[in-house]
């Protein structure tokens, strides 16, 4: 085991022990209390290719495996007005529409007889590739990898496929209504025009051309948009950065066009959109705004909501689903996007009790907005956060994937080394401040999946109701 295995191995150890002894626990188990692990992720080291890409490696030699993942710089946000589920349709078929040197049946083949794995996916600020290999079979499969992010030639019947698998989806994004609620509630929080909000429809994935996809690739799938981290038994430096240079080197940076966002324009006012569904269930979802991502204010939030809404033990737990049976899940968190971050709050419950379930949701969001918490309530919500801070870096390769994607987003150098210590810092009056400042109840959008006819009381009975259908 090398050193970097070590030290996340036995944070991992100690901290769950951490976890394990809290101050009550302790005391009434007769064990001493221990003290909060300081546990600092390693840095990992970094180098640049010849054509400038920059790449993020961090040597582990447990296993014989080696982990690449390559950060893009695009977004479903780009897709063009029209054409929504472009960037979606091209990045799976970089892997799947085979390139100009393997085709997609012999990429799966080849890659199923090493038992390696190449992935590509696309978010809303951020598409990926990674790659997982055994040592042995390095250079092959990275020449693989190579393929798909520079030559991918989107195959007739491959692209043929895939656009028939988007119409599938959308004719089945209804189906678990528990996702579609917040996904539904984002896209009407930020309006469904707004690069936020767009989904991909029937006619917006019929409209997609292969020279589109093409073109979209070749805008934003290109070294000046490209970083990598690489994680494992790769021989060192110079064998990882001869191997990158091999493949990526001579490929040459080309001049990205990036669409202008439109400011966000978001719904600050109570509103609560339905969709009729014959279901057992309810399932509500609330959003508001909150701080954009690099906002100082996060580490106050991230306490705050890990009272409010981060746990079996937090407020909304023990009120909605411990003490009054209303709910089986229910939480809150902070969502983070360049422009406007949001605030959500989700349940699902009987409806027969909806009206209970949203009320106590609303209540417990008023009750820490204007009542001070109690220190030690505090100090439990930053203690899970921090004692849980070294799970967030599991392996390695998660560790120096997460060094690359705080680079991507701007993160300042030190935003990890920090991160503990700026959430230690936040007390009882950070979080009173940051409720105040930030939660706004009384004016969160609302969006409800159920059958309103078993309903205990009128979904207007919080307000103005929009009726929706799942096509709107």
């Amino acid at each position: 085991m090398n050193r970097i295995s070590a030290i996340l191995i036995g944070a991992l150890f100690m901290t769950a022990n951490v976890h394990a002894a809290t101050p009550d626990a302790a005391k009434s188990l007769g064990l001493p209390e221990i003290k909060t692990v300081k546990f600092q992720p390693p840095e990992g080291e970094r180098l640049t290719l010849r054509n400038g890409i920059k790449v993020y490696y961090i040597e582990d030699t447990t296993l014989p495996v080696i982990h690449v993942q390559a950060l893009i710089r695009t977004g479903n946000v780009y897709d063009p007005a029209g054409k929504a589920g472009l960037g979606s349709m091209t990045m799976d078929l970089l892997r799947d529409g085979g390139t100009e040197k393997y085709s997609a049946g012999e990429m799966d083949r080849q890659l199923e007889n090493l038992g390696a794995v190449i992935e590509t996916s696309i978010r809303l600020e951020e598409a990926s590739a990674d790659m997982t290999v055994l040592k042995k079979d390095f250079g092959t499969v990275l020449d693989i990898f190579a393929q798909v992010l520079r030559k991918p030639v989107f195959e007739d019947e491959k692209t043929a496929l895939k656009k028939a698998e988007e119409l599938a989806l959308i004719e089945r994004r209804f189906d678990d209504p528990g996702r579609s609620v917040t996904r539904e509630a984002l896209r009407r929080f930020y309006g469904p025009e707004h690069p936020y909000g767009i989904r991909a429809e029937k006619a917006t994935i019929n409209a997609i051309s292969k020279a589109d996809m093409k073109a979209w690739h070749a805008n934003y799938v290109q070294p000046g948009n490209i970083m990598l981290a690489v994680s494992g038994d790769f021989g060192g430096k110079k064998n990882l950065e001869d191997k990158l240079n091999a493949v990526f080197g001579d490929w040459k940076a080309g001049n990205t066009v990036f669409p202008e966002i439109p400011a966000v324009n978001t719904l600050k006012k109570r509103k609560i959109f339905h969709i009729q569904k014959e279901s057992a269930q309810v399932y509500i979802a609330m959003v508001q705004t909150a701080p954009k991502r690099l906002s100082q204010d996060e580490y106050a939030l991230s306490v705050t909501n890990e009272m409010l809404g981060g746990g079996l033990s937090s407020r909304l737990a023990a009120e909605v689903r411990s003490r009054r049976g209303l709910a089986y899940t229910v939480y809150s968190y902070a969502g983070k996007r360049t422009l406007e971050g949001f605030e959500i709050g989700y349940c699902s419950t009987k409806p027969g009790t909806y009206s209970q379930a949203l009320e106590t949701m609303l209540e417990q969001f008023k009750k820490i907005q204007k009542e001070k918490a109690g220190e030690e309530e505090v100090s439990r919500a930053k203690a899970s956060i921090t004692n849980s801070f070294v799970f967030r870096f599991p392996t390695p390769y998660s560790l120096i994937t997460n060094r690359m994607a705080y680079d991507y987003y701007g993160y300042p150098a030190d935003y990890l080394k920090n991160y503990v210590d700026n959430i230690s810092k936040v007390d009882a009056a950070a979080v009173q401040a940051i409720s105040e400042k930030i939660l706004d109840p009384d004016n969160m959008v609302i969006f409800v999946i159920g059958d309103a006819s078993k309903f205990d009381k009128p979904l207007s009975t919080f307000g103005e109701v929009v009726e929706l259908t799942e096509a709107d």
